[in-house]
């Protein structure tokens, strides 16, 4: 069988994780849905079309997935706009870290959301443990939530997607090539146990073997993937706090990335600030970086507190000028600093006039060439400087000296 080509790859640092096991086991099983029980009326009052089977990308599905992986007690759901297989363990909801009163708040207010929509019953009023398969529900919950912040900062609406204007010469018009925020296929995500089972999904159907969470855009299907196992940033996946803030900044990326259909990619300084945006929404304790390659083992700084440190860069006047961050071709270029300058800017943006956000995506996701090939580094350059000129009606510098006034402004311990 033919890879699909590994046209759009980001690469998370983490630890070294443990190698493929030698043999595979029997197929391992989370059992039945017991909130749904597999029930036509309580599946669809979910939201969901169905809990599987259901294609999963290029000459794969969810039954060839589970015969590849036989130790992953995978379970599936495929939303509105989704297509999940989920393995995650059991999780007590408890725990002794700095932030786990924060977390368990968050997780129940989740769980006050998504009771309701079951039958009576079903989910206790005080659940103590996040099973595999009330995990899943709560991913798919989360996501499309995402989805909805996403449409949002766009200013769409899934009717203007369904619209479907595929001509790729009418390049304000053009939709993209399908209903799922221009893509043909619904966006997947694939949440594993173990980072062999990663490795050995992806050496199967991503185009080349990694342990890493990847994102990878699978045009032959028409949709943009996500994976990661638990053993992801060193074990750091196992917590669930951090893995839904780092499965929002994935996930986002690459909702962006399909707007209008992937044909070229984003500024990375705004795809990468938006992303950090939804993500620090959720937490802004698990900042992301994008590695520069597979063999990138930089050490990050684990400091999360952007808000403060922001501040004082700015006061200081140590970031570079916007302009020159809008150079950056790939975020996994980026320091750390310019990690947090690209979130600040996006984060200024979105606050002051979300509507210029949205158009600004629009303008540079507009078709180069009719589609009929991609557009070069310095063709993406000018459309960048294009439509940041006609959306926001000045130059970089002026942009730039705005969001650090604003910054300077801002008392510390603001909500954002």
């Amino acid at each position: 069988m033919r890879k699909s080509p590994m046209t759009k790859c980001a690469l998370l640092l983490a630890a070294t994780l443990a190698q493929p096991a030698a043999g595979q086991k029997a197929r391992s099983r989370a059992g039945p849905d017991p909130y749904t029980r597999g029930e036509h009326a309580a599946v669809e009052a979910l939201g969901y079309v169905s809990l599987g089977p259901f294609q999963f990308g290029t000459g794969h599905d969810t039954a060839s997935v589970e015969e590849l992986l036989g130790t992953e007690p995978l379970v599936w759901i495929e939303t509105a706009h989704f297509r999940i297989g989920c393995a995650l363990s059991p999780l007590r909801l408890r725990g002794q870290q700095e932030w786990s009163k924060e977390w368990i708040k968050k997780v129940r207010d989740e769980l006050d959301e998504l009771r309701p929509k079951l039958p009576k019953g079903r989910l206790k009023k005080r659940v103590k443990e996040l099973d595999p398969w009330l995990r899943a529900h709560l991913m798919a919950q989360r996501l499309e939530r995402l989805y909805e912040e996403v449409l949002e900062v766009l200013g769409r609406d899934d009717a203007w997607f369904a619209a479907a204007n595929y001509d790729a010469n009418d390049a304000d018009a053009f939709t993209g090539q399908g209903p799922y925020l221009g893509m043909r296929e619904k966006f997947a995500v694939l949440m594993l146990q173990k980072g062999s089972s990663i490795a050995r999904y992806t050496r199967q159907h991503r185009g080349g073997e990694m342990k890493e969470p990847i994102r990878h855009c699978d045009l032959a299907f028409g949709s943009i993937y996500w994976g990661c196992s638990e053993e992801s940033a060193n074990g750091l996946y196992k917590g669930d706090y951090a893995l839904h803030s780092n499965l929002v900044f994935n996930v986002a990326n690459n909702l962006y990335s399909g707007y209008r259909c992937f044909g070229h990619d984003l500024p990375a300084w705004l795809v990468t600030g938006l992303s950090h945006w939804h993500s620090r929404r959720v937490s802004p304790r698990f900042p992301v970086y994008d590695r520069l390659d597979d063999t990138d083992s930089r050490d990050r700084s684990p400091f999360w507190d952007w808000d403060a440190r922001v501040r004082g860069l700015v006061k200081f006047d140590a970031f570079g000028s916007l302009a020159d961050l809008m150079k950056v071709k790939a975020a996994g270029q980026f320091g750390i600093e310019q990690h947090m300058q690209a979130w600040a800017v996006v984060d200024y943006l979105v606050g002051t006039n979300e509507a210029q956000v949205g158009a600004f995506l629009h303008g540079l996701k507009s078709p180069f060439h009719g589609r009929v090939r991609m557009p070069t580094d310095a063709e993406l350059q000018q459309r960048q400087q294009d439509v940041f000129a006609s959306t926001f009606g000045c130059e970089p510098a002026a942009l730039d000296a705005a969001w650090r006034e604003a910054t300077k402004q801002r008392k510390p311990g603001r909500k954002r």
